[in-house]
């Protein structure tokens, strides 16, 4: 029982640590686009446009 439960709080941290790796490479990849180009944020099922400072500080929050 005790395995199963450390196997599951090692799968956990898998997945964060995958959470965190994306938004490490999103963060990435919006800081080398040109500051005059826009990006597209993902708001639940909806595309917003916005500049890429806003989309940098909502990916670090």
């Amino acid at each position: 029982m005790a395995a199963a439960a450390g196997k599951e709080v090692d799968m956990k941290k898998m997945e964060l640590m995958k959470e965190v790796r994306a938004h490490q490479v999103a963060i990435g990849e919006l800081n080398n686009l040109p500051p005059s180009r826009a990006a597209y944020q993902k708001t639940c099922n909806i595309f917003f446009r916005k500049d890429i400072k806003s989309a940098v500080a909502s990916q670090q929050s």
